[in-house]
């Protein structure tokens, strides 16, 4: 017997397939210059170059984060804190990664916001899947 669609509870992994979108969406706006209509000189060039590496390596640390949480079984205490700091650290990352998006629009002429906005809304999803995440790993930690 199966439970109906609308009754099942949302799964872990939703974790996994939002931040995989966010990271797709963040690339895809990388190569066309996150809708920067201009660069007017060499410095905003390299400004964006520093900040476009910056971020593809945030959204892989959070990936590597989330991934080493969710490979630990807890079956003791020290397994349970050692899941939960990735999933902290996962969270700090996806806050830093909102400023380094929040600066290059603050530093930018030219942008195209609706893009910056997007990302943001992900971003805030992803925070919010991983809270849950976490909240929810407190019935292991009672278990151990």
């Amino acid at each position: 017997m199966s439970v109906p669609k609308s009754k099942r509870k949302r799964s872990r992994f939703e974790v996994f397939h939002n931040m995989q979108c966010l990271q797709k969406e963040l690339v895809k706006y990388l190569m066309l210059d996150f809708g920067v209509t201009r660069c007017t000189n060499l410095g905003e060039a390299q400004f964006l170059d520093l900040k476009f590496e910056r971020i593809i390596n945030l959204c892989a640390d959070i990936v590597g984060d989330i991934h080493r949480a969710n490979d630990l079984f807890v079956t003791n205490l020290l397994e349970y804190e050692q899941r939960r700091l990735y999933q902290d650290k996962a969270i700090a990352n996806c806050d830093v990664l909102k400023q380094e998006l929040q600066s290059i629009v603050d530093i930018m002429p030219g942008l195209n916001i609706n893009k910056y906005k997007t990302s943001i809304k992900m971003i805030d999803k992803e925070i919010v899947l991983m809270k849950s995440w976490r909240k929810s790993d407190i019935r292991l930690k009672k278990k151990v």
